[in-house]
Order: structure tokens, then C-alpha cells, then sequence
């Protein structure tokens, strides 16, 4: 089956464990035009979002078709027996089926970073996604927090099914340029969670003055850069207001190459998330 290309905006859930608010802040990513939204197991939220949807999709006009759910197996699932149960009731959550299951980290809870076993287990993983996707219980399926050397070994163990996502941390100050040009080369879709490091960078110089010349929030200028990478964002915020801060001045701005080329010289390998490079 052909799918379609995916949207390049979504909405972040970390932390987002309380109702009434993963609720509110749902309803406002959707009136916003939201359409693609990011949980995982180990955020426990899930239930909560499929409850939401259940009467925040008639609300908008929109059916679980028009929304693209993209979710997380936890370390502690990795291997074939966790792996599949998380799925299947990811899955049944919403509406029989998830649209990208990702692999969360190439390590597994509770594992020496340095251990083979770490390598065995998120290769277990990797195959029950497989045969979950050929069951159409998964529409896409990928990984997070994986580095280059975990992407070469994935691929040379299964050259048949290379991951349709990467989902990493991503924004100016950390771009991993080797990683993602590897990933790409492979067609693989990026997808970029922390797009403002963190707070890092929205009292940076550079971005608040391209902000004030676009009249726009520096977060906007940050989502904008991503979406010009061809990089799907998904920030993440507890807000209503700033998620229509976030998204609402998009379609507007009009980044110029210069101020592209701007925010893109400010990397410098500044890691604001978790480093799974010491991961066997």
C-alpha cells in the first residue's frame, strides 16, 4: 500500500500525563491544523490521547484517517514478546492500527550500555515490527535516538526493510550532519523532537533578531528552520497558548537562504537530550 508523505508539523506529548490539559492542548494543536501527534509508551499518556481523540475528532470534522499517530516502544519492552505486546495494545488504543511505531532507544533497560545483549533485543524488536507491519497493525515503522553506527547495523542485518523514520533530537545548535545525511541517503524521514534545545535557544541572538523581523515568536523561527531542512517537527509544549504562538505565524514566514544559513552556522554538537552514542 502507498501512503502519504507525512505531514512535516506534529505535536509533542512528553510530560503530558494530566487531564484536562493533554486534552486542551490537543484541541488546540488540531484548531491550529495539527494533524500528526507524538506519544510513546514510557510517557504514558496514550489511553489519555485516545480518549481525547474520541471526541476531539468529530469536534474538528476529522476521522482517525485524517490523524497520524506516531508512538514509542520503552527499553524495558525491547525484544520479541514485550515488543509485541506493547504494539497490539498501542494498536487497539487507536483504532486497530498505528501509523509509525518507532524503536525508542537502541539500548534496553536495565542493561550495561556496553553489553551485546543490547544489540541482540533491539534486533528482536526490529523483526516483530516487521512482521507487525506486514499485519497491519503498523503503517510505518522506525527508530529514535539512534546513531549513525546503530542505523549501519540495523540496515546491513535487514537490507529489505530499511526504517521509513528517525526520530532525534534536532535543532541549530545539534544538527549530527553524518547522521542524518546517512539517514537520508537511505530515504529515511527525519524527525526532529527538542526543536528549541531545550529553551536553549530562544533568547539566542540570531533567532530573536530573524523573529522580530518576521514579527513572529523565536519558536516559530526555530519550527520554520526545521520544516526548511525537510525535518518533520514536533515541539512539545503544556501551553494552549503557545502552541498557537508555535504554529499559528507559519504560514506567513518565509525564511530567506541567508537567514536559513544563519541559524544552520550556529551548530556546535550541543547535545541538550539523552547521548546514546555509548550504546553497544
Amino acid at each position: 500500500m502507498s501512503l502519504p508523505a507525512l505531514p512535516l508539523l506534529g505535536i509533542g506529548t512528553f510530560q503530558l500525563k494530566s487531564q484536562p490539559n493533554l486534552h486542551n492542548v490537543l484541541n488546540a494543536a488540531l484548531s491550529c491544523g495539527i494533524r500528526l501527534i507524538d506519544t510513546a509508551e514510557c510517557y504514558k499518556n496514550d489511553h489519555l490521547i485516545a480518549e481525547s481523540l474520541t471526541t476531539l475528532l468529530p469536534s474538528h470534522n476529522l476521522t482517525r484517517g485524517d490523524i497520524t499517530i506516531v508512538s514509542k516502544i520503552a527499553p524495558s519492552s525491547q525484544g520479541r514478546d514485550k515488543c509485541r505486546h506493547v504494539v497490539e495494545r498501542s494498536a487497539a488504543l487507536f483504532g486497530g492500527y498505528v501509523d509509525v511505531m518507532l524503536i525508542h532507544w537502541p539500548g534496553v533497560a536495565k542493561i550495561k550500555h556496553g553489553d551485546c545483549q543490547n544489540s541482540v533485543l533491539r534486533s528482536e524488536s526490529w523483526e516483530v515490527l516487521k512482521e507487525l507491519q506486514r499485519e497491519g497493525k503498523v503503517r510505518r515503522i522506525g527508530v529514535s535516538n539512534y546513531t549513525k553506527r546503530h542505523l549501519q547495523e540495523l540496515i546491513a542485518q535487514s537490507p529489505d526493510h530499511v526504517p521509513s523514520v528517525l526520530q532525534n533530537e534536532y535543532h541549530p545548535l545539534y544538527q549530527d550532519t553524518s547522521t542524518i545525511q546517512f539517514a537520508t541517503s537511505h530515504g529515511i524521514q527525519i524527525m526532529g523532537y527538542s526543536p528549541f534545545a531545550q529553551g536553549a535557544l530562544l533568547d539566542n541572538k540570531t533567532v530573536v533578531e530573524i523573529a522580530e523581523r518576521h514579527s513572529v515568536t523565536p519558536a516559530t523561527v526555530l519550527i520554520k528552520w526545521c520544516c526548511s531542512k525537510g525535518v518533520i517537527c514536533i515541539p512539545r509544549t503544556s501551553k494552549c497558548d503557545r502552541v498557537v504562538d508555535n504554529f499559528n505565524g507559519l504560514d506567513s514566514v518565509k525564511l530567506s537562504e541567508e537567514e536559513v544559513s544563519a541559524l544552520s552556522a550556529l551548530d556546535c554538537d550541543m547535545k541538550v537530550c539523552w547521548d546514546p552514542s555509548t550504546i553497544l
